[in-house]
C-alpha cells in the first residue's frame, strides 16, 4: 500500500523515523507535502514545550503536561482491518528501529508480505485536550505572535498506532533471517512454518508506526 492510499483510507500517517520517544502532544510540520518532519525552524517539539517557550506556564506546569501524556493507556485499536498490510517499497522507507536492524544484513525486499498485527493505540484523553485546548485559549489571547509563527499551521499527534511486525518470506531465505535475528536483539513472538513460506512475529517494542494529526489551528477539546 502507498503511503497516499495508507492515509486515505486510515486517516493516519505512517510515521517515517519512528523512535520510542515520540509521544501525544509532539508537533510535525506539514505532512501533505512529502514525510511528515519532526523538526522545522521554530517549531517546538511538543505542544507543551510551546507554552513554556512562549510564557503562558511555569516549568512546572510543563512537566506535569508532559508527565500527563506519557501516562495515556495503550489500548486495542478498533480499525477496520486486524492487520495493516503495507508493500515492501513502502517499508523500505520506514526508519523504524526494528525494520532497520532487519535491513542491516538482509534484503527487505526478498520479503513478500509485511505487515503490523496486534494493533493497539494511546490516544489523547479528553481531559488532557480541553487542558491543552484551554492553554491555546490563552495563547492567542496573550501572546498571539507566538502562536501565529510557531504553532497555528502545524499538527500535533493525537493518537499513536502500535503492532508487532509480522513478516512472511520463502522458506529458502529461513537460514539468511534467522542468522541475522541470532546476531541482533530482537524480541521474536513467534515463527510459523508452512509448505513454501514462513511467518515471524516481532513485538513492536513499544515503537509506534503510525499516527493521527490534527491542526493546532482548528483543535478542540
Amino acid at each position: 500500500m502507498e503511503i497516499k492510499r495508507f492515509r486515505n483510507k486510515y486517516n493516519l500517517e505512517l510515521i517515517p523515523a519512528s523512535h520510542e520517544n515520540i509521544i501525544l502532544g509532539n508537533l510535525v510540520w506539514d505532512p501533505i507535502i512529502g514525510k511528515p518532519k519532526f523538526e522545522h525552524p521554530g517549531m517546538s517539539e511538543n505542544i507543551y514545550n510551546a507554552f513554556l517557550d512562549s510564557g503562558i506556564i511555569s516549568r512546572r506546569n510543563w512537566l506535569q503536561g508532559i508527565e500527563e501524556l506519557h501516562k495515556e493507556e495503550i489500548r486495542t485499536a478498533h480499525l477496520a482491518d486486524r492487520v495493516i498490510k503495507l508493500e515492501t517499497n513502502v517499508i523500505s522507507t520506514l526508519e523504524h528501529p526494528l525494520i532497520g536492524e532487519l535491513e542491516n544484513g538482509f534484503e527487505i525486499e526478498r520479503v513478500s508480505k509485511f505487515h503490523f498485527g496486534n494493533l493497539q493505540v494511546r490516544t489523547m484523553s479528553n481531559i488532557n485536550r480541553i487542558r491543552i485546548d484551554n492553554y491555546l485559549e490563552i495563547l492567542k489571547e496573550d501572546n498571539w505572535k507566538a502562536y501565529d509563527g510557531k504553532i497555528r499551521r502545524v499538527y500535533m499527534i493525537t493518537e499513536l498506532y502500535y503492532g508487532s511486525i509480522q513478516l512472511i518470506l520463502d522458506k529458502r531465505l529461513k537460514n539468511d533471517l534467522e542468522t541475522k535475528i541470532k546476531t541482533k536483539d530482537l524480541n521474536l513472538l513467534q515463527k510459523v512454518e508452512f509448505d513454501r513460506s514462513i511467518e515471524y512475529t516481532f513485538d513492536h517494542n513499544q515503537v509506534p508506526f503510525a499516527m493521527c494529526l490534527e491542526k493546532i489551528k482548528s483543535f478542540n477539546a
